[in-house]
């Protein structure tokens, strides 16, 4: 068959090429509604959690922040056993009303821990959420194109082996490779969008310590833009140097380490006095270290205090007043670091904030680049034209939709490092 194309497949090409819906079309943060699920979708019974009914979930199942409880209950113990030693305990050991107070002292660390781990979940669990629920509306905007062009495929196939020549519509066997290797790429970047959606949703089960034989998945369909409210640089650095409980917990050392200095004073008969150590493991916890690769990572200090010292009472004291002074500097290192770390958090929001905010006008501007096209392809009758600002569209589609997600994570950062001075209400929370 030579000469135009048939009527038949000139109408069904046309429909094909310049139909609403082709890549680049779909709303910019959900997949087009009749987009059919992909392969390894969730079972039709499982749970939608809305991110409220998670978080609550990850609160009272969390192993972290149960093993954080438990310790407080246990130093809750230690500290009622001290209260209740009688008069000639004090007698015996002078030093007794200053390990009394020490055991408050880490009472007040340990509140502080179970606060601590509890904002760290809460990131974790918001993080991983909307992980799953951005890797699911790829996965099914990626369905929804392969499924567009696999028809085309089949059309574009049918025009090319019928042997039919119109060099308006240049269709051709390498225009049918071309288009091959255009759906190969989009599958292998579903199959990467699925492999993420599973991966999110068993990290999220774990951060969550849901049971094994809990059937969920995350009930929110799309990525929430959250682009309302202003915050200023000194407000999140003054918030987080007010209610970090890491701050709390170095506040709490330097009161401990201060009456070390008076507990060794107090006792002056015996040659080897235990310190606070001795009723606990001040390296228990993993400090993180300097990274100097080109990029500024400062570490943190730990703790330093032996089990015991040893010698006169004045070479006791002398040493226990250094290793107090030394708890001072770590308090100072504690607060450069949550200075600098929401300083970090804020310009990485900003920075976010203003990447949606273009993403979005990209993304607009495509979809009536694409509208445009549409008329200016099928009066030129050159598809061209319209494939290559549909790959435009596509492009900004999937920038914005990412944009949206790094805000979100910006933002749920943002809250653990004000210690929930800046809570943001995700829907369904």
């Amino acid at each position: 068959m030579t000469g135009r194309l048939p009527r038949r497949w000139r109408h069904l090409a046309a429909a094909l090429l310049f139909a609403p819906g082709v890549t680049g079309t779909a709303t910019a943060q959900t997949a087009a509604p009749d987009a059919k699920p992909a392969a390894n979708t969730p079972s039709p019974t499982a749970t939608p959690l809305t991110l409220g009914e998670c978080l609550a979930i990850g609160r009272d199942k969390q192993p972290m922040i149960r093993a954080a409880y438990h310790s407080y209950q246990a130093g809750a113990v230690g500290a009622g056993a001290l209260d209740r030693l009688g008069f000639l305990a004090g007698v015996v050991t002078p030093d007794l009303p200053f390990r009394k107070q020490q055991a408050s002292r880490g009472l007040a660390l340990g509140a502080a821990e179970i606060q601590k781990v509890a904002q760290e979940s809460t990131q974790d669990i918001t993080v991983l959420y909307f992980s799953y629920v951005y890797a699911r509306q790829q996965e099914l905007t990626a369905t929804d194109i392969i499924e567009q062009l696999e028809i085309y495929y089949e059309v574009a196939e049918g025009i090319v082996k019928s042997g039919a020549r119109d060099p308006k519509m240049r269709l051709n066997q390498f225009s049918l490779y071309a288009l091959q290797n255009v759906i190969s790429e989009i599958k292998a970047q579903r199959l990467k969008a699925e492999t993420g959606r599973r991966l999110a949703l068993e990290a999220l089960r774990d951060a969550m310590g849901a049971d094994a034989n809990l059937d969920f998945v995350p009930a929110t369909k799309e990525l929430p833009l959250m682009l309302s409210g202003v915050v200023t640089q000194e407000q999140v650095v003054g918030e987080a140097l007010a209610r970090r409980p890491e701050l709390a917990q170095a506040a709490a050392g330097v009161d401990a380490f201060r009456l070390e200095v008076c507990a060794q004073a107090s006792v002056k008969r015996t040659r080897q006095v235990p310190t606070l150590a001795s009723g606990s493991d001040l390296h228990s916890k993993q400090v993180p270290m300097a990274v100097r690769n080109g990029e500024y990572k400062p570490g943190a200090l730990a703790p330093e205090m032996p089990v015991g010292l040893v010698g006169k009472t004045e070479d006791r004291v002398a040493r226990a007043t250094e290793l107090s002074l030394r708890q001072d500097a770590l308090y100072d290192r504690t607060a450069g670091l949550i200075r600098l770390e929401a300083a970090k958090a804020y310009l990485t929001w900003d920075a976010a904030t203003r990447r949606v905010q273009e993403a979005k006008k990209k993304y607009e501007r495509g979809r009536q680049l694409v509208e445009e096209s549409r008329s200016a392809a099928i009066a030129k009758q050159d598809p061209e034209i319209l494939v290559t600002n549909e790959a435009l569209a596509g492009k900004a589609q999937t920038e914005y939709v990412e944009a949206v997600f790094e805000h979100i994570k910006a933002l749920a950062a943002l809250e653990r490092i004000t210690a929930g001075g800046i809570v943001t209400q995700f829907p369904g929370r």
